[in-house]
């Protein structure tokens, strides 16, 4: 049996007809990748349709969040793995098959992945260390495979049974950091998180929809909210509340002085970050939105 019949794809669209295009062309060899669209506009929606009529594309009403969408496409999937891939990411059907040789060699994995190719930052690899809640990019140049406790989420081979087992992504969270809860639950289950250091994803970064003020508010609201979020299920309450207060007060301070000195895209993003952090405490969750 090829190693393309135990492959699914779950792509979650929004409004990314632009590089949605490069990031599927190619993968076409594999015959389960499903469109998972996010209240996209009818532009994006008409585009799929006509550029790849024989995809099935799933069409939720309102934009779910990443975590949602790609829980609605896991449902249909019947293969032992799912890659999940950003819109504006690449991965060459080649690297695909080593991933997959890599999967099948640590029969303990979870979650296997590439490094990233960003431009203007060149290849990188975020880590996070056992107990902690933040990931960073790493200071070290991997020389082969390793375990971590976290592995990015634009470009990742999950195995179905261990996603179906921990119940996928958690749909409280809209954006950002459903990826670093993942990981936890995944390692707390017992699987293995692995970086395979040879082979190496394209990523944009932020190019999935067209850059607008009001998605740079989102962006940065749900990062504040998500980390929150994260720290009141795995800290506790009063660590989160504590987070909270000071964000409030950090990102606060810096938004009045960016207003004032007429600096939009930064107030936009710790205004959007302080808002997020009282939506937190007063109990407030991320909405669907259009």
């Amino acid at each position: 049996m090829s190693f393309v019949d135990d492959i699914s794809v779950v792509i979650v669209n929004y409004n990314s007809e632009a590089v949605i295009t490069d990031c599927i062309e190619p993968l076409r060899a594999l015959e389960n990748i499903y469109i998972v669209d996010n209240g996209s506009d009818k532009k994006s929606i008409d585009f799929i349709k006509v550029d790849f009529p024989d995809i099935p594309l799933i069409e939720n009403k309102e934009n779910l969040g990443y975590g949602r969408g790609f829980n609605v496409g896991l449902a249909l999937v019947k293969t032992k793995y799912v890659l999940t891939i950003n819109p504006d990411a690449r991965f060459s059907m080649a690297d695909l098959e080593s991933l997959h040789h890599a999967a099948e060699t640590y029969p303990e994995v979870g979650i296997i992945a590439p490094l990233l190719d960003v431009p203007r930052m060149g290849v990188e690899t975020w880590v996070m260390g056992p107990n902690e809640l933040n990931h960073q990019r790493a200071e070290f140049v991997p020389e082969g495979p390793f375990c971590s406790w976290f592995v990015a989420g634009a470009v990742c081979l999950y195995r179905t049974s261990a996603m179906l087992e921990i119940g996928g992504f958690d749909d409280n969270i809209f954006l950002y950091n459903e990826d670093v809860d993942l990981c936890l639950r995944m390692h707390r289950a017992g699987y293995s998180l692995i970086y395979i250091a040879a082979l190496v994803a394209f990523h944009i970064n932020s190019a999935s929809a067209p850059q607008t003020d009001k998605l740079h508010w989102r962006k940065d609201w749900n990062f504040a909210w998500g980390h929150l979020y994260i720290l009141n299920k795995y800290s506790g309450h009063d660590a989160a509340k504590k987070a909270a207060w000071k964000m409030i007060r950090d990102k606060g301070l810096k938004s009045l002085f960016y207003l004032l000195t007429f600096g939009k895209k930064r107030f936009i993003r710790d205004f959007a970050a302080t808002h997020g952090a009282v939506s937190f405490l007063l109990g407030k969750k991320p909405a669907p939105t259009s």
